[in-house]
């Protein structure tokens, strides 16, 4: 009788991922899970914005101060874009975008893409 391998349980799928302005708090932008370019083409269309690049995005989202990252699990650049496309919308005010909670893998991320001075991180 051939040997078969013990079932173990079954690792869990990636979180796809969610972006969304936070109803109690419109400054407040979160993110969770897997967040790549379908997920921000998603939330490009909820939000009427021409395109996905994150200068478009900024425009349709000016009221936004602060990017909860806490539950983000990979982000690619997409991601990247939108966060650059409002640190943009800030700069003329003086302004810089807060960002909570960022896991090492999206820290590098950050670092890498030379994003990370231009953003005040929480947590």
């Amino acid at each position: 009788m051939p040997q078969t391998a013990a079932a173990g349980p079954t690792p869990p799928l990636p979180e796809r991922g969610h972006v969304w302005l936070d109803d109690a708090d419109p400054t407040l932008l979160r993110m969770r899970g897997e967040v790549d370019v379908a997920v921000v083409e998603e939330l490009r269309d909820g939000l009427g914005a021409e395109s996905a690049r994150g200068t478009d995005l900024a425009l349709v989202l000016p009221q936004v101060r602060v990017v909860d990252m806490s539950e983000v699990t990979f982000a690619d650049s997409s991601a990247v874009g939108l966060l650059a496309g409002l640190v943009m919308a800030l700069q003329p005010a003086g302004e810089r975008l807060v960002v909570r909670g960022i896991g090492p893998a999206v820290e590098t991320l950050l670092e890498v893409t030379g994003l990370r001075p231009h953003l005040a991180v929480e947590g």
